[in-house]
């Protein structure tokens, strides 16, 4: 609810000044603005119904036209907004001009919609106009030019395609090997990389103690992991997101056993080596924020094995799975 405010008034916002402009400039134009929006993209058709609605309600007279169709007047400003090479490409002319501003605005992020790309076309509409003569030759002698997103943009503009990413994952998962309850663990994990792919180190440790129970005795179990891995990331619409990963790692067990009357008990430690794999999905809140949940196994390549007197009770992590759910921090 928060986000959509917050788009609104920055469309009042940009709005407010092109009303003024539109104002002081009334006896130079007919205060006509010819839009047009490749309408299969829903977000586009989304867009141009929402600047139609408010550039309406300021009293400019906005035309439809289809983005094939040849301009009728170079004395009216024009606005289209296209997609080209995975991009979201936005024109605008101001009355008279040969060459167009152009801006382009990458579609996949969190936050890119139907009401953002809006601002942007409006932003795009209004330094069009009010881009002074000397900036407008420059222009008409680079028609490829595109205008740079400057430090105000910050909050809507996605981040540039390839660019690298620093994700901190934190949460609690739950580890089940072959026999005994579930293990709680605490997962952190830092991933770093561009948005098709990242490195990944992932630690755990124990924060409830696998218990066996034998006649015999108890025993008491612990583990601690560090995993380095390599990933893979896919991004569905606009705010989901699904990796899978895999690597190796290392895993450091601790036992401690209580021995009933007349047998003996000892606390020992094992390390082995690891192989991983993990499936995981991702929600993004907002750019810097969002939840995952990971489904995980685990096999240890010299696995330790509890055995209460001469009797093997369990093979740790041969294999185990695991399954975690916890919030990801994301800095680009």
């Amino acid at each position: 609810m928060f986000g959509v405010r917050y788009r609104w008034s920055a469309v009042g916002g940009l709005l407010a000044p092109l009303a003024f402009t539109f104002v002081g400039n009334a006896s130079e134009s007919q205060n006509v603005v010819i839009v047009s929006a490749d309408a299969s993209d829903d977000r586009l058709a989304r867009a141009l119904v929402l600047i139609r609605g408010e550039l309406s309600a300021l009293d400019v007279q906005v035309r439809v036209a289809e983005p094939t169709a040849a301009p009728s007047s170079t004395e009216s400003e024009r606005l289209s907004l296209d997609l080209k090479d995975g991009l979201v490409v936005l024109r605008a002319f101001a009355p008279g001009a040969p060459t167009p501003l152009v801006e382009s605005v990458e579609p996949d992020g969190p936050e890119v919609n139907a009401e953002v790309i809006a601002v942007r076309a409006v932003e795009v509409l209004r330094a069009a106009r009010l881009l002074p003569a000397e900036a407008k030759k420059v222009t008409a002698a680079q028609p490829n030019a595109v205008r740079r997103p400057n430090a105000s943009h910050a909050l809507a503009a996605p981040r540039e395609r390839g660019a690298p990413a620093i994700q901190l994952a934190l949460g609690p998962s739950l580890v089940q090997n072959s026999r005994g309850m579930p293990q709680i663990d605490g997962h952190a994990a830092v991933r770093i990389g561009p948005n098709w792919g990242f490195v990944a180190a992932d630690g755990e440790t124990s924060l409830s103690k696998m218990q066996l129970v034998h006649a015999t005795g108890t025993a008491q179990i612990t583990r601690q992991a560090l995993f380095l891995q390599l990933g893979a990331r896919l991004r569905l619409r606009d705010v989901w997101e699904v990796t899978v990963r895999s690597g190796f790692g290392y895993l450091h067990y601790t036992a401690s056993g209580v021995a009933r009357q007349g047998y003996l008990d000892r606390d020992l430690q094992h390390r082995s080596t690891a192989v991983s794999v993990a499936l995981g999905g991702t929600y993004y809140v907002d750019r810097a924020f969002g939840v995952y949940l990971d489904l995980s196994a685990v096999a240890a390549l010299d696995a330790a094995r509890i055995r209460l007197n001469g009797e093997n009770v369990v093979t740790l992590d041969r294999p185990s799975v695991s399954v975690g759910a916890g919030a990801v921090l994301s800095a680009f």
